[in-house]
């Protein structure tokens, strides 16, 4: 028999559950099988406890982990290179924290790449004290993903979900090192899905190679690459941003993302990125109208073109519409996106175009991201 925890001192006296069990009987097509049964409307509810987000979270801490970095750097200057640590403690600049999530047992970490880049010196700091120094073993700027490796043994490693079957409105919690403040625990639920960071799209042929969870349970400086669990105890997203004019508005990358790029950094140390060099809007009908477009115009319009890039060289220009890919149709800057990631570095990408009116066909050949193009 499934019991009901109803958080109500009321409701613990056998005569309240009698009444709450009448109270239900009159309302059509509900039923209880006993005093203590919920309702089936209410879902998951019916299995929370009292004790459900602490048994989760310590299911999960051993397996989280706080990062340390130091950065060579001077008063005036700052670090000397990379982007600026995540917290700052007291009047130094040159320290910052993050948080991360065991991979392996041999203590394989994954975290976000802007909490280590350009750090001269990481330090991994287990639950319970233990601390290790650590070496950058693989960093993707594209992603914002790093894996460290640690001289440590039968670590717990995290356990993986899926971000396939996540809802607006499921329970996550979010753990990690905010403000330097180890092991902190926010609750919150998933606020969206296919989010993008808009500051991003500066590279490739579009930032939307990432699609954002939205989160509203609190992240804040130092929570970066800590997990977002959902109440499984799996991790369903890497934390990584926040917005930071707004409360409550996180980002994490979503776990089946992270993961595929964690075992890829392992592996070889870097992924190599195909890149063409453009900036893309849709076509909605703002851009319709600013542009002087007909109303029903097919294909995306070229923003920018980066010089000395793939789509420089071949002829792209700004203000150039993209009506096919590889001879398929181009409705959205993705379907350039997705045309552009599905080639090997070295591989030549076709592009349907109209320019001034004219339509004519250019052949690309995709390059390998550069960093500098990625803007962190």
């Amino acid at each position: 028999m499934r019991q009901l925890v109803i958080l109500s001192s009321l409701c613990l006296a056998a005569q309240a559950a009698c009444g709450f069990q009448a109270a239900c009987a009159d309302e059509p097509g509900l039923t209880l099988a006993s005093p203590y049964q919920a309702p089936s409307r209410w879902g998951p509810l019916q299995f929370l406890g009292p004790d459900t987000l602490a048994d989760v979270t310590a299911s999960v801490a051993p397996s989280v982990v706080k990062v340390e970095v130091f950065f060579e750097a001077s008063p005036r200057t700052g670090p000397k290179k990379g982007r600026a640590p995540e917290n700052r403690e007291g009047s130094n600049p040159a320290r910052g924290t993050g948080s991360g999530v065991i991979l392996k047992p041999d203590g394989i970490i994954l975290t976000s790449n802007h909490v280590v880049d350009g750090a001269s010196r990481i330090t991994v700091t287990l639950q319970g004290g233990r601390s290790f120094d650590a070496e950058i073993l693989g960093q993707d700027k594209f992603s914002d993903l790093a894996v460290l490796k640690i001289e440590a043994h039968d670590l717990r490693p995290i356990i993986f979900g899926s971000a396939e079957r996540l809802r607006p409105g499921d329970w996550v919690l979010a753990i990690g090192s905010p403000l330097g403040l180890d092991h902190s625990v926010s609750l919150g639920i998933v606020s969206a899905l296919g989010r993008e960071a808009k500051g991003l799209n500066t590279f490739g042929a579009r930032s939307g190679a990432v699609k954002f969870i939205q989160t509203d349970a609190a992240i804040n400086p130092g929570n970066s690459g800590g997990p977002l669990v959902n109440l499984k105890g799996e991790v369903i997203g890497i934390n990584t941003f926040i917005h930071g004019s707004a409360q409550n508005i996180g980002f994490a990358i979503p776990c089946d993302v992270a993961s595929d790029v964690a075992e890829r950094l392992i592996r070889f140390r870097a992924i190599a990125h195909p890149y063409i060099g453009i900036i893309m809007a849709d076509l909605d009908d703002s851009v319709l109208q600013t542009e002087g477009l007909p109303a029903g115009t097919q294909g995306v319009l070229v923003r920018t073109v980066v010089p000395r890039s793939p789509a420089y060289r071949a002829g792209l220009f700004p203000g150039d519409l993209i009506e096919a890919a590889d001879d398929r149709p181009v409705k959205q800057s993705d379907d350039v996106s997705e045309a552009v990631r599905a080639h090997d570095i070295g591989d030549f990408l076709r592009l349907k175009i109209s320019h001034d009116g004219k339509e004519k066909v250019l052949k690309l050949r995709v390059e390998q991201l550069p960093d500098d193009a990625v803007n962190q």
